[in-house]
């Protein structure tokens, strides 16, 4: 064969190449929705997106070059005002950030398979497994490909001393060689566990339980200073809430909205973060606040297609009376419904509007006030080792705790500051002594109650205004008269 029938030949094989990898895209990338094709909303969507715009210059530069092998020159010259192949190519370089195309693809395609569930059924190597990764190894097949289209142009231009076109770095781009492989058309064990390990190296969420969400993206943040849920006292019908709350999203028998209200400082935040990472299988993501008054159906779609997880997102320090609950109502219980893998928890210091509440499940932190400091004393003092109840050291302790606020080493009477002084107490060997003597005294300091209802009060008027002051009143006199 001569060397002119083998340049022309080259083309042809390139193009069918070409054009099975769009048909294995479009298979593994895209869905049928009320008769349109849509693509799948997975995290690399807009580089598969772009990808296919690359091989469609490629396919047509290649027809042009069929025809005319002058077109070669497109490597030096722009031949017409439309974008073509070497634009298409250098916006490419653009979009790997650095990666090799090979990898970028392959973490695109390990987000569409996760979509379809076919990684979780790697093991079994059932047929319908086989016929995707065969069509993803015919896609990572595109790479060298358009590899070579780059070097017929070149070599059908020739070399002058005219500037390329090409970005320096789109050579170095296309090396690599995939991991996704089908030897004799069939899944091995040794490529199943490749799969399986490169699947998670290129997870988005592989690297941790929490997320962060801002501009699209997400990022791992660390928890480190996040008690557990066996560590939280007091406040037992709150946690109860909590606890079957998360319990029976993580079991998939309920993904209501939780809509969480209370004082600052009494736990809602902790509370979410905590009972969300007691369960294996959530994942928390936190947005911004103001996220809540744009479309939620972009962000709640990528993770819809996850189905291999479950996610918690998680709103917090909202205001309800400055947000536009327009896209929430539609989000959830509306136009569109929250996927079943995805649940909302959203927080706010101030009461949620009835047309919200309707929509999700509520819980309401009492007030923190004297009885409730004595009852996560006495939990504390219980989870301490505490075999019998000891009700005058947890006066002592209340009491030490409010006198510590009144020397200002607290900011606030509140469970968050309580915990750091019990969290003293604790790793303090002389004060625990020291409290234990004072129990033996024939009088001994109590926790005053008119401390926690002053705090309380200014507190709420700083959040509420005045009008609010009657419902702290009308709370204070149910609590003494024990109906509360």
């Amino acid at each position: 064969m001569s060397d002119s029938l083998a340049i022309r030949s080259e083309p042809t094989v390139l193009k069918d190449t070409l054009v099975a990898a769009e048909s294995s895209i479009k298979l593994l990338f895209t869905e049928l929705k009320k008769g349109k094709t849509k693509f799948i909303n997975i995290f690399r969507r807009n580089f598969i997106q772009n990808y296919i715009i690359v091989l469609n210059k490629v396919l047509i530069d290649l027809n042009c070059f069929s025809g005319d092998r002058e077109s070669a020159k497109r490597i030096f010259s722009v031949l017409n005002p439309e974008a073509d192949s070497i634009d298409a190519i250098n916006q490419l370089f653009v979009d790997c950030q650095g990666k090799s195309l090979i990898s970028c693809l392959e973490e695109a395609i390990f987000d569409a398979l996760i979509s379809h569930g076919v990684l979780e059924k790697l093991k079994d190597s059932d047929g319908d497994t086989a016929f995707f990764i065969s069509h993803a190894v015919q896609i990572c097949s595109s790479v060298q490909a358009i590899s070579d289209f780059i070097k017929i142009m070149q070599n059908a231009a020739g070399t002058n001393n005219k500037l390329s076109r090409l970005r320096p770095g789109i050579p170095k781009i296309l090396q690599g060689k995939s991991c996704i492989d089908l030897p004799d058309k069939k899944i091995s064990s040794k490529t199943m566990d490749l799969l399986s390990k490169k699947a998670l190296e290129s997870d988005p969420f592989g690297g941790g339980k929490a997320f962060r969400y801002l501009n699209n993206k997400f990022t791992a943040v660390e928890l480190s200073s996040i008690r557990t849920v066996d560590n939280f006292f007091g406040y037992a019908k709150v946690r109860k809430t909590f606890e079957q709350h998360f319990e029976e999203f993580s079991k998939q028998k309920s993904n209501l909205p939780l809509l969480v209200c209370s004082l600052p400082g009494l736990g809602k935040t902790h509370f979410t973060i905590s009972y969300t990472l007691n369960y294996d299988n959530l994942t928390l993501i936190l947005p911004e606040p103001e996220d809540l008054e744009k479309t939620l159906q972009p962000l709640i779609e990528k993770l819809a297609s996850r189905k291999d997880r479950r996610f918690i997102i998680f709103f917090d320090d909202v205001d309800p009376a400055k947000i536009n609950w327009y896209y929430f109502r539609t989000n959830v219980g509306g136009s569109f419904s929250l996927p079943d893998n995805v649940s909302v928890v959203i927080a706010s210091n101030f009461e949620f509007p009835a047309n919200i509440l309707s929509r999700g499940r509520a819980v309401k932190f009492p007030l923190f006030d004297e009885i409730r400091c004595l009852e996560m004393i006495e939990e504390f003092l219980k989870s301490c080792g505490f075999k019998h109840r000891n009700q005058n050291l947890e006066l002592v302790i209340a009491a030490d705790y409010i006198e510590d606020f009144g020397q200002r080493k607290f900011e606030e009477l509140s469970p968050r500051t309580l915990i750091r002084y019990l969290q003293i107490y604790q790793n303090d060997m002389k004060k625990r002594k020291k409290m234990l003597d004072i129990t033996r005294s024939e009088v001994f300091s109590r926790p005053d109650p008119q401390v926690f209802y002053e705090f309380n009060t200014k507190l709420m008027r700083s959040l509420y205004g005045d009008e609010i002051l009657d419902a702290l009143r009308e709370e204070n006199v149910k609590q003494q008269l024990g109906t509360f």
